[in-house]
């Protein structure tokens, strides 16, 4: 073998080993950068989790005041009927029948009326008892047109004590 072909082969592997070194390299930045893109993909679906959990997080924080601000509307409304429900007192103007009258303390200028128990307790309405005659005898509840027998009948011959004249 001459010396200008042993130079020859020896360029040549020299040659071939700085391609495989260069090919090496590649592979390794190859691979590096393929690592680093899997990292990037794992952070970012990491930041997107977080990101879905401060939204849930938010969705729930909102939920959580529209229910306070609900309660606080239930309260308010509760401790509304409470005190307009203490404004009347529950009698008993004939046997068997009652009916909720206005206390004389808290009239504030309103004549005396009677409502129906069962409406303001049951439905917080506030029915005023109608009456057909100027004798007040029986009372009509508007909301739920049940009869509340407020006075004897005038010669009715029945007596107070009588449980068939209670409400019907």
């Amino acid at each position: 073998m001459d010396l200008i072909g042993l130079f020859s082969t020896l360029t040549n592997s020299v040659s071939a080993y700085k391609t495989a070194v260069e090919t090496l390299d590649e592979a390794k930045i190859t691979a590096a950068t393929n690592e680093l893109q899997i990292q990037l993909m794992k952070v970012g679906a990491e930041v997107l989790s977080m990101q879905k959990d401060g939204v849930q997080a938010t969705e729930r924080e909102r939920a959580a005041l529209a229910q306070v601000h609900e309660l606080s509307e239930k309260i308010r409304d509760l401790e509304k009927r409470r005190a307009d429900r203490e404004r009347y007192e529950l009698i008993e103007p004939y046997l068997g029948t009652y009916v909720l009258r206005v206390k004389e303390a808290c009239r504030q200028g309103e004549p005396d009326h009677y409502l129906c128990p069962h409406c303001m307790d049951n439905k917080s309405v506030k029915a005023i008892l109608s009456f057909t005659s100027e004798a007040k005898e029986v009372g009509r509840c508007p909301e739920c047109k049940a009869y509340y027998r407020i006075l004897p009948a005038k010669n009715s011959g029945y007596s107070q004590r009588n449980p068939f004249f209670g409400a019907y």
